[in-house]
């Protein structure tokens, strides 16, 4: 059971118990934690263990070194670094092109190659 599981000094995470999905074993390791039969210990802000008492939770968390947190990688969606309110850099080797509209009826026009 849970309950034998947490009583190990390494407590349990729901990804380690075998026979069940994650969200199986979390959901009933949340309701014995609200029935008071288990204890969680939050290891960092996306993982949890559960542990049979307070002190073993107490006791695993102060012996694990916490991690230190990782920078982001600036993706295709990473936001720029300067504020919105700032007004935009123009050079004298800017190029401003401004397009001619669309035709009335055209919507959408990456799905016509001929506008």
């Amino acid at each position: 059971t849970l309950e034998s599981i947490a009583q190990t000094p390494a407590g349990f995470s729901a990804s380690e118990v075998t026979g069940y999905s994650p969200e199986q074993v979390r959901r009933a390791a949340e309701a014995l934690v609200a029935e008071g039969r288990l204890c969680r210990a939050n290891v960092s802000p996306r993982r949890v263990r559960y542990f049979a008492r307070p002190a073993q939770a107490e006791a695993y968390v102060r012996e694990r070194p916490r991690a230190s947190p990782q920078p982001m990688v600036a993706g295709s969606r990473a936001k720029a670094a300067w504020s919105v309110d700032e007004p935009g850099l123009i050079t004298s080797k800017t190029r401003i092109i401004r397009a001619t509209p669309p035709p009335r009826d055209v919507y959408r026009t990456n799905t016509y190659q001929q506008f």
